[in-house]
């Protein structure tokens, strides 16, 4: 039995992880979020709440909150097979190709800073080097599960940090894309985590078989962002 001090050893380190301090290069990327906010008239927190229920939230909890889970698993495995499988599945559903490099390079610069805070994770280091070889793609979420494996985060707790990061990442975008002000950002984000728990317990029935999430409007406008006339963010 592991005491609950013992069990909230990983909190520090998560809370670290999770901040949008800490430096993958996500600041630069809207997500998608720039085009189709232009696209839809966005113009307040109202608008961002609606974005979060109508695309952000199912999308974590039919695609990105299963593979994650899956990926967590495979890692407990140590199936590099498996993550590979998994890597690449999960290049070819971000097909537009701003959104599938922007997860390459969050996940790089995520990778380069838990090999310099963990040099001795036999499983980062693994992960470095099968990309460096070109064997994976380098995906964010991928590198997100080596990390919640090696710090031994709860399943459910990694689920909400990792939701709780990509909502955090289409509100900073906001900031710059819609001109709310920043009481307007955190009012949505507030919203969108009361919704979270829900989310995420429907991610945990999501069999591999059934993950997915289509929204072919959404994709289309964020393929369009490379030629955009104008931008602020580099997808």
């Amino acid at each position: 039995m592991i005491s609950d001090q013992q069990s909230a050893e990983w909190v520090p380190a998560l809370l670290q992880i999770s901040d949008p301090l800490f430096p993958t290069g996500a600041y630069a990327h809207s997500m998608g979020l720039e085009q189709w906010a232009a696209a839809c008239g966005y113009t307040s927190g109202q608008d961002l709440q609606q974005f979060f229920i109508s695309h952000a939230g199912p999308s974590l909890a039919r695609l990105e909150l299963p593979y994650l889970r899956y990926l967590r698993a495979a890692v407990q495995s140590d199936a590099w097979l498996e993550i590979a499988e998994l890597d690449a599945e999960i290049d070819a559903w971000k097909w537009a190709g701003e959104i599938r490099e922007a997860s390459i390079a969050q996940g790089r610069g995520r990778l380069r800073l838990l090999k310099k805070l963990w040099p001795d994770c036999e499983r980062i280091e693994q992960y470095a080097d099968a990309y460096a070889a070109g064997k994976v793609r380098g995906h964010h979420l991928v590198v997100s599960a080596i990390q919640f494996e090696h710090l031994s985060v709860p399943e459910e707790a990694a689920l909400m940090a990792y939701g709780y990061q990509s909502l955090a990442n289409f509100v900073s975008a906001s900031v710059k894309l819609l001109r709310i002000s920043p009481e307007a950002a955190q009012a949505a984000l507030h919203d969108g985590l009361d919704r979270l728990p829900v989310w995420v317990a429907e991610s945990q029935q999501v069999e591999r078989a059934d993950a997915g999430w289509f929204a072919p409007a959404f994709d289309i406008h964020s393929a369009r962002h490379a030629t955009a006339f104008s931008r602020l963010f580099i997808s």
